[in-house]
């Protein structure tokens, strides 16, 4: 059963999108992240500027915006997923 309780701050989940190939682009109410590791390819997300830190119920949008299992967006915020390994996760699962 995924964990409910985790929390990751927003600025820890932007520094890791950024690292792992993702674009940001600014919005009026929130940066979209879009992923650049490939031709077109759908694979984004959004943050809000006024949320300090995500849990529950956003970081779960967030885990299917970016089509990332629990274990897989841990591994890409906690930094134990680099870029490549992120390529060949999306690879896998015929986005990229």
């Amino acid at each position: 059963m995924a964990d409910t309780t985790t929390t990751y701050k927003t600025r820890n989940i932007e520094s890791a999108l950024s690292s792992k190939g993702f674009q940001g682009r600014h919005g009026s109410k929130h940066k979209l992240y879009v992923y650049e590791g490939g031709s077109e390819i759908d694979i984004h997300t959004f943050v809000s500027h006024g949320v300090k830190e995500y849990g529950g119920s956003l970081l779960s949008a967030m885990r299917r915006q970016l089509k990332l299992s629990h274990e897989e967006f841990d591994g890409v915020v906690k930094c134990s997923i680099d870029m490549e390994e992120l390529a060949g996760i999306y690879s896998e699962k015929g986005l990229i």
